[in-house]
């Protein structure tokens, strides 16, 4: 036995001593571990502090031992209730057994050896009534733990709480930073490519990257929806330790080594020609129960694999091709469904997989999945935008079709009307010159007969005209010609059409007011064409008209009435008229080609109008006031000479 007292005083000198320097969570519980054992005479001592699993369960794991084997502290994981240490960790209280594993709380681990250990003393770290941990002491000796040795671990335990709560915060704090870190440059990274291969070559680096997930190696397993299979997509990580090492060497020349300029790495594609990474493009599982990949694709959660040899869900050909005697799998879950599985394993260090690094490996595996999805669901919008742009050039070319039909019925329906009376007429003009042919005395005609030979050949000239009128509005209308621009003055091309139609204004005693611009305006148009525009728009409003009615015709700059601005850029010819406006069913109708309401015309005149305009620049309105009139409003822009018939 040992004076209890000089221990506990010794022990609590070294524990203020640790408590008082920056030493990160591994020396504090490293420490800790041989203060116990040296002071305490113990021979053997572990550490279980609790800790969140990537599924979300709170268990007690191994953190700590000395006097036990090394590879202990791997993978032993206790939930809290569960065993001895389960139950101190439970109950917030501690327990001294001089034959622990006759207590029927006792739980068995053949890895810690503890058959070679009959006593032992269970104390709990609480703080602020949680309780964070568990020491542990071993004897080899049977050993009656007194209430001094117990009282000395608890103080110790006690002390050394804030401790170990100060560096797990640290820890997590740095851990964050580090992840944080890691993001932020893989997602830099990412966006500054448009390749998906190289955006998921770059999260796949920082899964493989030594300062960050640190797995020596990674395969990507993409869920294929139409055949229902994980099929694999890509393998990253060396084919060998010392290619690892040579890898290593070639990017740390400069004895500076870092994830920014391992992605800066031109050569990135090199991964293709990789062992692993053709087999992981051979791999393809069938998306059913029975092998690891389905099962973590299927519940959604992911899966270590401890012993790849002895573990019914890996597959036969599967583990001789990895050779790693343990792996994980992540699923890639973005939102809630799955697009694939994410493989990891330390084939050449053979590290432990841990929870922390598992959980950091899965929320890249969720960054890594919004990238596929994003990427996938750009290929669909490109391949809508593709089939939009088809069926849109069908239908255009349907419609161009279509109203070639409609022109061409409209065409042919214009026609028939004056060929059937220039044919008609034709035909009686020489049956009748025919008949006075064969009387052939030598005596004039009857004069009645001279005036139906003359009626019937002024109808075929009034037909033929009406003929080349038509053809001639077709023509303009189905012909983009180029502009001919030449320096004109607008007043005066509007005075000069108005002087045509005066006859017409007089003879329907219209009343004619002008209002015109000052000064007048001098700019470059097609002057022909503009004419011909002013000359349909007069003539409607004068046909419109066919008994009194009033027609004001005006310019000025700008788009409406009283601008004074000496930098406008545009003129308006206003047109308006007192003939009742237009029925609303056809007024949605007047800039279709050959619709009309007048006895006479082919109604191409405002289409042609609307058109010439446009191609000035400028624009046509029709403002259609029922039972009132009709007001056009021509806007014309402006423009230089060297502006017109760019392409």
């Amino acid at each position: 036995m040992v004076d209890d007292s000089i221990v506990g005083l010794e022990v609590l000198r070294e524990i203020a001593r640790i408590s008082t320097s920056p030493l990160n969570l591994d020396e504090i519980l490293g420490q800790t571990i041989e203060i116990i054992k040296n002071k305490m005479r113990i021979d053997a001592c572990s550490i279980y502090l609790m800790e969140q699993s990537y599924s979300g369960e709170v268990r007690l794991k191994l953190k700590a031992t000395s006097g036990l084997p090394p590879s202990a502290a791997t993978h032993i994981y206790l939930e809290p209730g569960r065993g001895v240490t389960g139950w101190v960790a439970q109950n917030k209280t501690a327990l001294a057994l001089s034959e622990a594993m006759q207590d029927p709380r006792f739980v068995y681990f053949p890895e810690i050896e503890e058959e070679k250990f009959p006593s032992m003393l269970s104390v709990p770290l609480v703080d602020h009534d949680q309780c964070i941990g568990v020491i542990n002491v071993h004897t080899l000796d049977r050993r009656q733990f007194t209430l001094t040795e117990v009282s000395i671990l608890e103080t110790l335990s006690a002390q050394i709480t804030g401790c170990i709560r100060n560096a797990l915060e640290y820890q997590k704090s740095q851990a964050l930073l580090g992840e944080q870190t890691l993001l932020y440059t893989i997602n830099t990274a990412v966006q500054e490519t448009p390749k998906l291969d190289h955006r998921i070559w770059i999260l796949m680096t920082g899964i493989t990257f030594g300062g960050a997930g640190g797995f020596n190696r990674a395969i990507l397993f993409l869920l294929d929806d139409k055949t229902g299979h994980l099929v694999g997509h890509m393998g990253l990580g060396p084919d060998s330790a010392e290619e690892a090492g040579r890898i290593w060497r070639e990017l740390s020349e400069d004895g500076e080594f870092t994830l920014t300029r391992l992605l800066e790495n031109p050569h990135w594609e090199r991964f293709r020609d990789t062992r692993l990474n053709q087999y992981a493009r051979s791999l393809k599982f069938p998306l059913s129960s029975g092998n690891v990949l389905s099962e973590t694709a299927l519940n959604k959660r992911p899966y270590i694999v401890h012993d790849t040899s002895n573990d019914d869900l890996v597959p036969a050909d599967l583990a001789e091709a990895l050779g790693s005697p343990s792996f994980a799998t992540v699923p890639l879950m973005p939102h809630r469904e799955v697009l694939g599985v994410l493989l990891v394993d330390n084939l050449y260090n053979h590290a432990p997989i841990t929870d922390s690094n598992l959980q950091l490996v899965g929320r890249l595996a969720t960054h890594l999945g919004w990238v596929i999805e994003n990427s996938r669901l750009v290929n669909k919008l490109l391949e809508s935008n593709r089939e939009l742009l088809s069926t849109k050039e069908q239908l255009i070319q349907s419609e161009k079709l279509a109203a070639l039909g409609e022109l061409s019925a409209e065409v042919a329906h214009e026609i028939k009307n004056p060929l059937v009376s220039v044919g008609g007429f034709a035909r009686r003009l020489r049956d009748r010159i025919g008949d006075l042919k064969d009387q052939e005395n030598g005596t004039m005609p009857p004069l009645s007969d001279l005036r139906g030979l003359y009626r019937y050949a002024s109808i075929i000239v009034n037909e033929t005209e009406r003929l080349e009128r038509l053809l001639q509005d077709i023509l303009l209308y189905s012909k983009a010609e180029e502009l001919e621009v030449e320096p004109c003055r607008f007043n005066e091309l509007v005075c000069e059409v108005i002087d045509f139609f005066e006859v017409g204004i007089e003879e329907r005693n219209i009343d004619l007011k002008k209002s015109f611009m000052d000064p007048d305006v001098e700019f470059y148009i097609d002057k022909k064409k503009i004419k011909q525009v002013i000359m349909n728009l007069l003539f409607n409003a004068i046909e419109s008209m066919p008994h009194d009615g009033h027609l004001t015709v005006s310019t000025y700059r700008g788009h409406r009435v009283g601008q004074t601005e000496g930098d406008k850029d545009s003129l308006t010819l206003c047109i308006e008229d007192t003939g009742g406006g237009i029925p609303p069913e056809l007024f949605e109708n007047i800039f279709n080609p050959f619709f009309t309401t007048k006895e006479t015309g082919t109604g191409l005149g405002l289409s042609i109008s609307r058109r010439i305009i446009e191609e000035h620049g400028g624009t046509l309105h029709v403002n259609n006031n029922i039972n009132k009139g009709v007001t056009v409003y021509v806007y014309l822009p402006l423009q230089k000479l060297g502006n017109y018939n760019k392409t």
